[in-house]
């Protein structure tokens, strides 16, 4: 007897046209991207160019007979629709309409469009090669020597200027990959490859242990999790196409989350100290983890489950740290990118009202100590923010149930991110791997600056604007994220003042509500009988 074979439904109407906005909106910016002369490449070492389908089609299309401004003007069309793409089909993983094996196939095949593109948005992998280079071609500290110091090097033209003078900003394991990277590969081409190549297994790797783990604890939450990172064009082209560190802290940060679920605290703690081994700003999550796991601690043991948790960690860091380690800079750089600040961070605008009051006082003198006024300001209110967080974990015990607490250092991430004169667009990917657990504003906020900080860049390299375009900037930060730093503030004041869970969703209206349901899906199949309930988070074992 013939069984008749279940037929998928078909894709609603709306995920249809969000599958095309993203495939067509990703290949767009692809294709500019593989146009010679982009405005998305940065300084480009010789013979390092776009190639193959990606290049002859663009070629075909007619984009190589632009000039500087019509590739600018065709570049903004790409990136905006690129954004939109990405909050259409965002909005179908959120509410279930799209499938996971799509959302991995589609991030595949945007991450394999790189093979064809040079280095993308940022020279940050030749600072990388650089410091590299000074710890094994030239047996320098790459925390002390400073590729100034090495200018022969045939990577000291590529280099941003205002880091040629600049020791190691980044953490001693990524050092440590420097190095063997610098060891391995020669060849500009080849060093840029191997960078791309590491933050390419790094986002799919975020995105496989993202989609598996959270398919366990919120199966209705997985594709979205997927899909924030593998479908996301910062994550694609700004990130793996620059070759960031930044994904490395992501995939720590991720880990983190899946052996905090599986009852894994101090490996959990070690995957966070890696990510602080590369940047330091997966220190934040840590010392929340720290605070959840001594507070459930009992009173008498409360003591010894700190010193184990500080000396592992410690010893790991310190481990790949000691050879660094000197007087002269003893913190390893982070004294160093605090000083430095970035044209779309809203605490530029702070940092810029301070400067120019300083300067109505007391003259040009009082400008750079005002703004560092500002800057310590800004960054005690960040510290205030997470001690606070800190302490609803000591004294609320529900807040210290796993996702709570992923939400919590989503949660503490922006606050740190948000008020820094510091950010740049590929900051944004410390949080992604949070954003699942997140509730409505703070998980709306980073796909509002997903999307926006997408178009922030539109030309890598200054000197390639057109003079009239080159002599307009904005007097403070980008108005998206100071709107957004706002809105999250606004939230969190309210969940410390109420005592809403952080990983709560709330019963009042906000931003996005109507937008992010979308249109009525259809109805779906019931269950089949017997099928298991998706499994409950666990808690976390008192020690």
């Amino acid at each position: 007897m013939r069984v008749p074979a279940v037929r998928p439904l078909p894709l609603e109407r709306s995920t249809r046209r969000a599958l095309w906005a993203s495939i067509v909106s990703m290949s767009f910016v692809a294709l500019v991207s593989a146009t010679p002369q982009s405005p998305f490449f940065p300084v480009l070492p010789s013979k390092v160019e776009p190639w193959g389908p990606l290049r002859w089609i663009s070629d075909l299309v007619g984009l190589n007979r632009l000039d500087a401004s019509g590739l600018m003007f065709v570049g903004l069309l790409a990136t905006v629709a690129a954004a939109v793409g990405f909050v259409l089909i965002l909005r179908e993983a959120w509410n279930g309409r799209l499938s996971l094996r799509a959302v991995v196939i589609l991030a595949i095949a945007y991450h394999a469009l790189l093979i064809f593109l040079p280095l993308l948005f940022s020279r940050d992998v030749y600072s990388y090669a650089y410091y590299g280079r000074i710890l094994t071609t030239y047996g320098g500290n790459p925390y002390v020597d400073t590729p100034r110091d090495f200018r022969i090097n045939g990577l000291f033209e590529y280099t941003w200027p205002g880091w040629r003078g600049t020791p190691s900003v980044y953490g001693p394991l990524f050092t440590w990959i420097s190095a063997l990277m610098t060891t391995v590969v020669k060849s500009p081409r080849s060093l840029i490859n191997g960078f791309q190549l590491l933050a390419a297994v790094a986002s799919l790797g975020t995105m496989a242990i993202l989609a598996r783990l959270v398919g366990w604890v919120r199966p209705e939450r997985a594709v979205f999790a997927a899909a924030i990172i593998g479908l996301n064009p910062i994550v694609v082209f700004h990130v793996v196409g620059g070759g960031h560190n930044d994904m490395l802290v992501a995939l720590f940060v991720a880990a983190a989350v899946a052996l905090l679920f599986a009852r894994r605290e101090m490996l959990s703690a070690v995957a966070l100290g890696l990510g602080m081994s590369v940047k330091a700003s997966a220190v934040i999550p840590l010392l929340l983890l720290i605070v959840v796991v001594v507070a459930h601690a009992e009173p008498e043991r409360r003591a010894g489950v700190l010193l184990r948790y500080g000396g592992v960690v410690g010893a790991v860091w310190l481990g790949l740290a000691l050879p660094f380690l000197q007087a002269e800079n003893p913190t390893l750089g982070l004294l160093e990118v605090a000083g430095h600040d970035s044209w779309m961070a809203p605490g530029q605008l702070v940092v810029r009202a301070f400067s120019g009051i300083g300067g109505l006082i007391g003259g040009d003198e009082f400008r750079d100590p005002a703004a560092s006024v500002a800057r310590i300001a800004l960054f005690a209110l960040s510290a205030t923010g997470v001690v606070m967080i800190g302490l609803r974990l000591w004294r609320d015990a529900s807040a210290r149930r796993p996702q709570a607490l992923v939400a919590a250092w989503g949660w503490a991430l922006l606050i740190v991110m948000l008020p820094s004169p510091v950010l740049f667009t590929w900051y944004l990917v410390w949080i992604l791997p949070l954003a699942w657990a997140l509730p409505r504003v703070p998980r709306r906020a980073m796909v509002i600056l997903s999307a926006f900080f997408v178009v922030t860049q539109l030309v890598t390299e200054s000197s390639r604007l057109p003079d009239v375009l080159r002599t307009i900037k904005l007097p403070f930060g980008h108005p998206i994220a100071i709107a957004v730093a706002l809105w999250v503030a606004r939230d969190f004041i309210r969940r410390l003042r109420r005592n809403i869970p952080f990983d709560a969703e709330t019963a009042s209206h906000e931003l996005a509500d109507a937008f992010e349901s979308g249109p009525r899906a259809r109805e779906s199949l019931p269950a089949p009988t017997g099928a298991p309930n998706p499994a409950p988070a666990p808690a976390m074992r008192r020690r």
